[in-house]
């Protein structure tokens, strides 16, 4: 929602520095959860945290030109970056780079990520663990939760915001896909377990019932 004064202008509703202190709060959080989730998806074999990993990485992006364009669109003088920008192309062909940008890397990773899929289909000899799956995703959720609460204030009145808080939003439902991922993983090594000790009960019994009828001639 943008507020329009009688002059024609617009403007946000939402204080410039609080603004940046939610971005720059959640973009911490982010970006430090990202690497978290990179190196544990790798170390654990598992696709869903490599590619929630780099889904999060390309929100640290969007993050952080939402907390540089609140920053440059500020009414401050003399800003000497505000001012360069300025001069080389508007504001507005400089987010439109950004974007392009962040687009063509979405594309690379889910590329990317896509092939690693095929591959693992093709050939999944890697183990997936999934307590360090199970565990990450859960503080996932945590994290993305923290970051709806910070940025959902002011989201109604400010576009920079609402993008930000529809990016966590996102990650948030992918942390439970991940969860839910992690349970049926699981779920499937503990009936592997339970069907090799039962087999194993059962040719162990099956060997005492064969043996009874000698034991006792």
């Amino acid at each position: 929602m943008i507020h329009s004064c009688a002059s024609g202008c617009q403007h946000s509703l939402v204080n410039p520095k609080v603004k940046q202190s939610q971005l720059a709060i959640a973009l911490t959080l982010v970006s430090g959860f990202a690497l978290l989730e990179m190196l544990i998806g790798f170390t654990s074999g598992s696709l869903s945290l490599v590619a929630e990993a780099a889904h999060m990485t390309s929100d640290c992006f969007a993050l952080g030109l939402a907390l540089v364009t609140s920053w440059l669109s500020e009414p401050v003088r003399n800003n000497p970056l505000s001012d360069s920008l300025s001069a080389i192309a508007p504001r507005q062909q400089w987010e439109t780079w950004a974007a392009l940008i962040n687009g063509i890397g979405l594309l690379l990773l889910t590329a990317w990520i896509g092939w690693e899929a095929v591959e693992r289909l093709r050939a999944p000899s890697t183990e997936i663990a999934s307590l360090p799956m199970l565990i990450t995703a859960a503080i996932g959720l945590v994290v993305n939760l923290i970051n709806i609460r910070i940025l959902h204030q002011g989201s109604d009145h400010d576009l920079n915001l609402r993008a930000a808080l529809l990016h966590v939003t996102a990650d948030a439902i992918s942390s439970v896909g991940i969860l839910l991922a992690a349970i049926a993983v699981a779920t499937k090594a503990a009936i592997l377990s339970m069907r090799i000790i039962l087999t194993k009960i059962f040719i162990l019994n099956s060997y005492q019932w064969l043996e009874y009828p000698f034991c006792r001639s």
